[in-house]
C-alpha cells in the first residue's frame, strides 16, 4: 500500500503523543504513514517535530508556519493530523476539508458545537473522510471492558458510575481559557469520557441534568504556596446525571478543587454482576475476574484479522492504532471507528452538561446536537465569530 502522505498541524504538547505513535508504527514495520510537512504558528515547534519524525522516518518533513501556504506549496500532502488549539479546529479543518484533504482531529471536534457542525458539514460537502483522535476506548483493557458488557458478563446494564475529585490548581497554559479551549476538563477530558460512556453501553445519550460550578477563580505556578497566579474562567467542578435508553444511568462527577482526600471510581452495575476498573468484573455471587484475566479471555475470542485490525503488529499504543485505523479507512474508502459524527455525539454530551447548568434544567441531546440551546456555548460563538 502506497504511503498516506500526511501533515502535521499544531506541533505542542498533544502532537508529541501522535509523533510518538507514528514512531511506534514505523519501527513495528507498518510504514502506512509518511509526514511530510509540520506546521505551527511557532516556527521552532513545527522544526521540533519535524526532526523528532526524521529520526524513524529518515526523511525531514517540511516546516511551515502557515497552514494556507502549506496546503498551496506541498501539493503531496492527502490528509492532515489536526493538534491545535481548540479554537482553531473548525478553522483549520474547514480550510483543508475545502482543499481537499482528508482530516483526523484530535478531541475534541470543535470548540463548540455550532463550529463542529462547519466541519461536519465541509466534510459532507467535499466528500473528504473525516476521524476525531479518540483514543481511550482502543486501549485493550477499555475494548475488554465493552466486550464483557456486550457478551452479557453483568446482565443488563443498569448504572454507570465515573467520579473523580481531587485537587489540582497548576496552570495548564490554554486550557485555562474558554476562548481557547471551550471548557476545562468537562470537554478536554470528558469528551474520552463520554466517549466510554457511549463504547460501554453501545446506546446514545437521551438527556442531562448537571450543575457546573467555578469554585477556584485561580491557577498558579506553585499552587501549594499559592504563587504566581492568573485568572481563569473555566469550570472546576461538574456533576451530571446523564440518562441512557432502557433506564440506564449514569453519574458523572468530576472536581479540580477538593483539596485533601481525592477518590476515584469507574463502575458500570448491571441486573446480574458489576465490571470495576479497580478490580475487574464480579458477579452477584462475589466471582471476581481481574482485569487482566479478562482482557485476556477478550483477546483469545478475536479471529486473527480482528486482532491485527485492533492491534495492529500487536503495538497497544491507542494512538498508533488510531492512526492506523485513519490511514487504512482512507486508503480502502472506508470509515474510521470513531467518524466526525462521533466525535460530534461525544462533545453533545459535554456540552450539555454545561448548558444544563446555565439553563438550570434538563436538557435533552437531540435539542443540544440541533443546536437549539447555546447559552454557554454562545458567548464562545460570539467571541470567535462562529456564525
Amino acid at each position: 500500500m502506497q504511503r498516506l502522505q500526511l501533515a502535521l498541524i499544531g506541533c505542542g504538547c498533544m502532537a508529541g503523543g501522535h509523533v510518538r505513535g507514528l514512531e511506534e508504527l514505523w519501527k513495528a514495520g507498518i510504514r502506512d504513514i509518511q509526514v511530510v510537512a509540520c506546521c505551527d504558528v511557532v516556527e521552532d515547534s513545527a522544526e521540533q517535530r519535524a526532526a523528532e519524525i526524521a529520526k524513524f522516518q529518515r526523511r525531514k518533513p517540511a516546516v511551515y508556519t502557515d497552514v494556507g501556504k502549506m496546503l498551496a506549496r506541498a501539493k503531496s500532502i492527502e490528509a492532515v493530523d489536526i493538534c491545535a488549539l481548540h479554537s482553531q479546529h473548525h478553522i483549520i479543518a474547514v480550510s483543508c476539508l475545502e482543499a481537499g484533504k482528508h482530516v483526523m482531529i484530535e478531541k475534541p471536534l470543535a470548540i463548540t458545537l455550532r463550529a463542529g457542525r462547519k466541519i461536519l458539514d465541509a466534510a459532507l460537502d467535499n466528500r473528504r473522510l473525516l476521524a476525531v483522535a479518540e483514543n481511550y476506548r482502543r486501549s485493550p483493557q477499555e475494548r475488554a471492558r465493552a466486550w464483557a458488557v456486550a457478551d452479557g458478563r453483568i446482565g443488563r446494564p443498569r448504572t454507570f458510575y465515573w467520579q473523580d475529585a481531587g485537587e489540582g490548581l497548576g496552570k495548564w497554559g490554554w486550557r485555562n481559557f474558554k476562548r481557547d479551549a471551550g471548557a476545562g476538563w468537562i470537554l478536554d477530558g470528558g469528551v474520552h469520557f463520554a466517549d466510554l460512556f457511549r463504547f460501554h453501553l453501545a446506546a446514545e445519550a437521551e438527556q442531562v441534568t448537571a450543575r457546573v460550578r467555578s469554585f477556584e477563580p485561580y491557577r498558579y505556578d506553585e499552587p501549594a504556596e499559592r504563587k504566581g497566579a492568573w485568572h481563569v474562567d473555566v469550570e472546576d467542578c461538574s456533576m451530571a446525571l446523564i440518562d441512557f435508553p432502557g433506564d440506564v444511568l449514569v453519574q458523572w462527577t468530576w472536581q479540580g478543587s477538593a483539596p485533601g482526600q481525592g477518590f476515584n471510581k469507574k463502575v458500570i452495575y448491571g441486573s446480574e454482576g458489576c465490571i470495576d476498573w479497580e478490580s475487574g468484573a464480579w458477579t452477584r455471587a462475589g466471582k471476581n475476574t481481574k482485569t487482566e484475566t479478562l482482557v485476556k479471555e477478550y483477546l483469545r475470542s478475536l479471529k486473527k484479522d480482528e486482532r491485527e485490525k485492533l492491534f495492529p503488529g500487536g503495538l497497544e499504543n491507542s494512538i498508533s492504532v488510531e492512526l492506523k485505523d485513519f490511514a487504512d479507512a482512507v486508503r480502502g474508502g472506508g470509515t474510521p471507528e470513531v467518524d466526525g459524527l462521533d466525535g460530534y455525539r461525544s462533545q453533545a454530551i459535554c456540552m450539555a452538561v454545561l448548558e444544563s447548568s446555565w439553563h438550570n434544567r434538563p436538557v435533552s441531546l437531540a435539542e443540544i446536537e440541533r443546536g437549539d440551546l447555546e447559552g454557554y456555548q454562545a458567548e464562545i460563538d460570539r467571541a470567535l465569530g462562529i456564525v
